[in-house]
């Protein structure tokens, strides 16, 4: 079944957390690597560590960055074109120094036409390879016109590159169309990732951003039927590995390792109801 290897995303312990108690967290948890949002990097990097300390702590406890958060912006033009570059070149040089890394997150909205969308996203894809990467489109309701699964494949099976392919999180599936149909005419090789987490079924705040950004739960904790989705994904052929991403003020009260193991022994319980 889908996620024989857990990774723990970024920003499940937080956007700013010291580096080793996050690595240290993912590791004791038993994930088998972790996200990083370039933000957090950046930051990193200007309080004085090197790409040479974060790969000791990493080796430390063999652990790597496996998932890069985040390009936006890849559609712009002109100055713009050139800022957003400049920011996908620090992204992919951490795929290198950090990883190896396996894919990259790639979130709307774009400029122009959905042609327009689909050159410039092949031009992501295409710069992502030499790097080693696949570029993982997540769809995000309201917040961007990627908003489903559909309006997404359409755009990364127009922009037809090998490494191209689909980020499907379980929040925006379930909150945005929650249509099983859709996500089934996805091919299974076009699904780059999967992001996992729970939520009440209803919306704690009417704000779409607000709400899935402090409001998510543990697997297992919550009303999304996970078991169902994770079967569906199975049947679709799907084989990748399982990113628990749960953004939740709450959650973020407790110590990072008691949150790591929380997130991870919640996510495998759900994957045993589905097998079963």
């Amino acid at each position: 079944m889908i996620g024989s290897e857990l990774v723990l995303s970024h920003f499940s312990l937080g956007r700013h957390r010291p580096f080793e108690e996050r690595v240290r967290a993912a590791a004791g948890a038993g994930f088998a690597g972790i996200g990083l949002y370039a933000g957090e990097h950046r930051r990193l990097l200007a309080e004085g560590a090197t790409d040479a300390d974060l790969r000791a702590v990493l080796d430390a406890h063999g652990m790597r960055v496996v998932e890069l958060e985040v390009l936006r912006g890849w559609s712009a033009v002109g100055a713009e074109a050139e800022a957003y570059r400049a920011a996908e070149r620090e992204v992919f040089a951490m795929a290198g120094t950090l990883g190896p890394a396996r894919h990259v997150q790639v979130v709307g909205p774009y400029l122009g036409t959905l042609d327009d969308a689909a050159e410039a996203f092949a031009g992501v894809c295409d710069r992502a390879a030499e790097h080693g990467l696949a570029a993982a489109l997540e769809f995000l309701p309201e917040m961007t016109n990627i908003p489903d699964a559909g309006t997404a494949l359409e755009l990364v099976t127009r922009a037809g590159r090998p490494n191209g392919g689909l980020c499907i999180d379980v929040w925006h599936h379930v909150r945005g169309a929650h249509d099983e149909a859709m996500l089934r005419r996805v091919p299974p090789e076009r699904v780059v990732a999967v992001q996992l987490g729970d939520g009440p079924r209803r919306r704690v705040e009417a704000d779409y951003r607000s709400d899935c950004t402090r409001h998510r739960q543990v697997p297992g904790e919550g009303e999304f039927d996970l078991p169902r989705f994770l079967r569906l994904l199975d049947r679709m052929g799907v084989r990748v590995p399982l990113s628990v991403e749960v953004l939740s003020e709450q959650l973020l009260a407790l110590p990072a390792d008691v949150l790591a193991r929380r997130l991870y022994d919640g996510t495998r319980a759900v994957q045993a109801a589905a097998a079963g």
